[in-house]
């Protein structure tokens, strides 16, 4: 019997856009015996070690650069006062939630590109594109508007009064203004990531970074009329650096040079694609938002303590700690995309053997920070305040998150491992049990009830990152993720 012709992987065509089953061992059938296929784009004819450096290094270097972000936010309000650094350490937990809320749809879109990259599906891959881009005008302009007008309310919640709270409705309500933006940025950047695309969102970032120091500095300190403008300052360079990055993801989409492109008649609503956006990103998203709501929850508790300087503190140590975890954040960035490439490609055993891989590079490279941590805590404080009420608090933090980063790191690997596979369920349930079962009682009970205060907060939270690790690096162990449906 003649062997059938698959369906073209092109642009043209109305057919339905599923992709099609591929054997669980990876392997076609040929007339010479099994034959195993290999990952497309910049991964082909790469060695594994290979393909996870191509695909970790540029989401490294955009993971720093948009950390740098808040990291230079916090710096500058960390130079205006305690209130200042107060309200921006708010503002950065809404900051963190608007872009949870975005990339709980580039979670969705990431899966099933990979997966129809992986099985060289581009049709789908750019449907997938277009239905995300659309999913990410409404979705972002409805969480900016929702957020926007509940400004104040939050700012309260937080424990914030009197100088810090305005500080911080401001802050909210300018860069709420850039939310449908910004989650063209992060969902755009999300979707070329999972086609192999790791260079474009860095040079984004580079961009989106370089107009926010630029504008904050400015804004902030530069010479009058144009400086002077305090918190107000930095938000609107936050939210001028989001409008100027989305505009450039956009025009490479639009350009097409890459594996996808965006077409317009993809932005046309295709209710079969965007539910299977829906389906992996809808978990990924409940996932995210008990992880925020825990650690929101911990930033109340540390409001209300005796320490005025303490919520300002908190978000210092959290900024430095971010340099560690950035590198597991790129390696696992590689790892959701080799998964999901592999998964589509049908190669479980592949898909393994690069997230263990990822994790490896990772352990290194946090055992690595923790060490630093400790040995520099003050110096590493001073960067972002010259403040002594803050930089005094905040040294010790530092210092006591160092030893559980082996931990925090394989949670970070896993979890995006498990997340390109499309195993959102699962990792949402291990990540509710141990955000509410052991963070949130353990911070309540060293924080507040033992009256050990900031420094019983963070000694909470390192040991619940450690349960974390273990539970993810047990889930991988498992191996239930190498057979879920995208």
């Amino acid at each position: 019997m003649p062997r059938q012709r698959p369906q073209s992987s092109g642009e043209s065509g109305t057919g339905d856009l599923t992709l099609p089953q591929v054997p669980r061992n990876g392997r076609a059938a040929s007339a010479t015996g099994p034959l195993r296929r290999e990952l497309s784009g910049k991964l082909a004819g790469r060695s594994l070690p290979g393909q996870v450096w191509v695909l970790a290094l540029w989401p490294f270097l955009e993971q720093l650069l948009n950390s740098a972000v808040g990291f230079v936010d916090t710096a500058l309000a960390g130079r205006l006062g305690v209130p200042a650094a107060n309200a921006v350490a708010v503002t950065g937990y809404i900051g963190w939630l608007l872009g949870m809320l975005h990339m709980a749809v580039g979670i969705g879109a990431g899966a099933l590109v990979a997966r129809a990259i992986g099985g060289k599906h581009k049709r789908v891959a750019n449907a997938g594109l277009g239905q995300a881009l659309l999913l990410a005008v409404v979705w972002g302009t409805l969480t900016g508007v929702a957020i926007l007008l509940a400004a104040r309310p939050i700012g309260l919640v937080f424990g914030l009064r009197g100088e810090a709270l305005e500080l911080c409705v401001v802050y909210i309500r300018i860069f709420c203004a850039a939310a449908p933006m910004a989650a063209i940025l992060f969902i755009g950047a999300a979707c070329l990531r999972a086609s192999g695309d790791t260079r474009t969102p860095f040079f984004a970032m580079l961009l989106v970074n370089a107009v926010n120091v630029t504008l904050s500095v400015l804004l902030v300190f530069g010479p009058e009329p144009i400086g002077g403008w305090g918190v107000q300052g930095i938000a609107i360079g936050t939210a001028a650096a989001w409008v100027v990055g989305a505009a450039l993801i956009l025009g490479v989409l639009l350009r097409g040079n890459g594996v996808i492109r965006l077409h317009l008649h993809r932005l046309r609503p295709h209710m079969h694609t965007a539910n299977r956006i829906v389906r992996v990103g809808v978990p990924s998203l409940i996932e995210s938002s008990g992880m925020w709501i825990g650690n929101a929850l911990v930033a109340m508790i540390i409001g209300r303590l005796a320490a005025e300087a303490a919520l300002g503190a908190h978000i210092i140590a959290i900024r430095v700690e971010a340099l560690a975890f950035l590198p597991a954040m790129a390696i696992g960035t590689a790892a959701a995309t080799l998964t999901g490439q592999y998964l589509g490609l049908g190669d479980p055993h592949r898909a393994k053997q690069a997230a263990g891989l990822c994790w490896l590079f990772g352990a290194v490279m946090s055992l690595v920070m923790g060490a630093v941590f400790m040995l520099f805590p003050e110096q590493l404080a001073r960067m972002l305040t010259d403040e002594p009420e803050l930089y005094e608090l905040a040294a010790p933090l530092i210092f006591i998150v160092g030893p559980v980063q082996l931990f925090f790191g394989t949670y970070l690997v896993f979890s995006q491992a498990l997340r390109g596979a499309g195993d959102t369920t699962v990792a949402m349930a291990m990540t509710y049990f141990s955000t509410f079962a052991i963070r949130l009682p353990g911070v309540w009970l060293l924080g507040v009830y033992w009256d050990m205060g900031l420094y019983g907060v963070w000694i909470a939270l390192c040991v619940e990152l450690v349960i974390r690790g273990l539970l993810f690096a047990g889930r991988f162990l498992h191996g239930g993720w190498t057979k879920v449906k995208v």
